[in-house]
């Protein structure tokens, strides 16, 4: 059902690079207008789409084709009967008529639907089949075109995102019962394996436990409008509860192990995942002006740089990353990383993080303006030392699955030139983003968690 035309979801859109967002009511970090469900967070509220209307039946039913069935042409036990199967639907794709995506204009959750659709038929059709360098990967205009413009509706990059893999990327598994961890399956994935789609419910569990995270942050910075002595003390219990919640998000993090298998991650489904910015020569739009395609010819993929959640807390706590400045392989070093990722969330996220970061009375100004209440400081430190030990986490799951991963696959490898799938210099990246949370602490001396 189509929202109604005055709901939020259907306010005026903005490319990416559009400058900044229409006004929004900012009376609160929760409000509707930032697509924030103070239920959900930043998962939505209601089931996403599952299908498209009939006129578009057409890429729906090509992304069916393929969908735990198409292999990767590097795969060992890619057989003839695999390159006949795969050169088919290659062919049938760039036969597919180019659909017009206009009529999905009017709906948000259409779009989001079409956005995942044809950004999973995208990558299916980049990485079947092998490319010789210097050479771009071409993209036929049967997907090129509807994409860019489903893309530029939306306000996302015309590339598999975060957004596309967890956020849109769920349906119920009992519609009978209400919407809850345990009740939710992913619903689109590359291989079909149980270990893609653990992958995908991680970051989905994690979103959800980061629902009582945003309510903190709203109750703090609800708070620090009277900073009196009682405003203090209640602000001094949200950042303690904060901490548990951060160090529950860990915990979640860390039970990746339990369902997804390193090999078969980085072997088998990983590799769905890159962006132009894996290939040295990038993608090429066909079917559109050269200089409308060559921003995105070097996008990269899908990457937990991509969730607002960590954006958000790093914000409200005050947390800079201007020394996470590592090369990528697509993008210059004069902005970070994260701020990079942005552009790959959805517009009233993107906001909302704009919002949250021109609050005029943050956390950190009223804690070292309070210096002298140890309870307020320490419970400030023990919120950022959570979010260190998250990134250390990180730190650790990216060791396992990728690090560790490539040595095994191709001898000895040097860590600090392994890129993460949004294009940085993983482990350099992450241990420097640890380190500027640490660096955050109000007390340095304790700065080991």
């Amino acid at each position: 059902m189509a929202a109604p035309p005055t709901h939020f979801l259907n306010l005026a859109r903005r490319t990416p690079n559009a400058g900044p967002c229409p006004p929004f009511d900012v009376s609160t970090v929760a409000a509707s207008d930032y697509d924030i469900d103070v239920r959900t967070g930043f998962m939505p509220p209601a089931e996403p789409l599952q299908r498209l209307p009939k006129e578009f039946e057409v890429w729906e039913c090509m992304l069916d084709r393929v969908l735990g069935v198409i292999k990767l042409v590097q795969d060992v036990d890619f057989t003839d009967e695999d390159k006949a199967f795969t050169k088919a639907w290659r062919a049938a794709v760039r036969a597919m008529p180019c659909v017009s995506p206009e009529p999905l204009f009017h709906d948000e959750r259409q779009l989001r639907r079409a956005h995942l659709v044809l950004a999973y038929t995208l990558h299916s059709y980049v990485h079947s089949v092998h490319h010789e360098a210097p050479s771009p990967i071409r993209v036929p205009p049967s997907v090129s075109i509807p994409l860019l413009k489903v893309s530029k509706e939306l306000g996302v990059p015309p590339v598999l995102t975060y957004p596309d893999t967890v956020l849109w990327n769920w349906s119920k598994v009992d519609p009978s019962l209400p919407y809850s961890p345990s009740n939710i399956r992913t619903t689109t994935s590359f291989t079909g394996t149980q270990d893609e789609n653990h992958f995908y419910m991680t970051s989905a569990r994690i979103e959800l436990r980061g629902v009582e995270a945003l309510a903190l942050m709203r109750s703090t910075l609800d708070e620090t409008f009277l900073s009196d002595g009682i405003a203090i003390q209640r602000i001094t219990k949200y950042l303690a509860r904060l901490a548990s919640v951060i160090d529950d998000i860990t915990r979640l993090l860390m039970a990746t192990r339990d369902g997804c298998d390193p090999s078969t991650f980085y072997e088998r489904i990983r590799p769905w995942f890159n962006g132009g910015n894996a290939h040295r020569s990038g993608w090429v739009f066909e079917g559109v002006a050269e200089e409308e395609s060559k921003p995105y010819s070097s996008l990269s993929g899908p990457s937990a740089g991509q969730s607002s959640l960590v954006h958000a807390l790093d914000i409200f706590l005050g947390v800079e990353h201007q020394n996470s400045r590592t090369p990528s392989a697509s993008n210059s070093s004069d902005s970070t990383f994260l701020q990079r990722q942005k552009q790959y969330m959805p517009r009233h996220h993107r906001a909302f993080l704009s919002y949250l970061g021109t609050i005029e009375r943050p956390v950190r100004s009223l804690v070292q303006a309070n210096l002298d209440n140890e309870d307020l400081c320490q419970a400030y430190d023990l919120a950022l030392k959570a979010l260190a030990r998250f990134r250390d986490g990180h730190i650790r799951i990216a060791t396992l699955y990728i690090v560790s991963q490539a040595r095994k696959s191709s001898g000895r490898v040097r860590e600090g030139f392994l890129r993460g799938s949004g294009g940085t210099m993983l482990v350099p990246f992450l241990k420097s983003s640890r380190d500027d949370t640490r660096d955050t602490l109000i007390h340095p001396e304790t700065r080991n968690p």
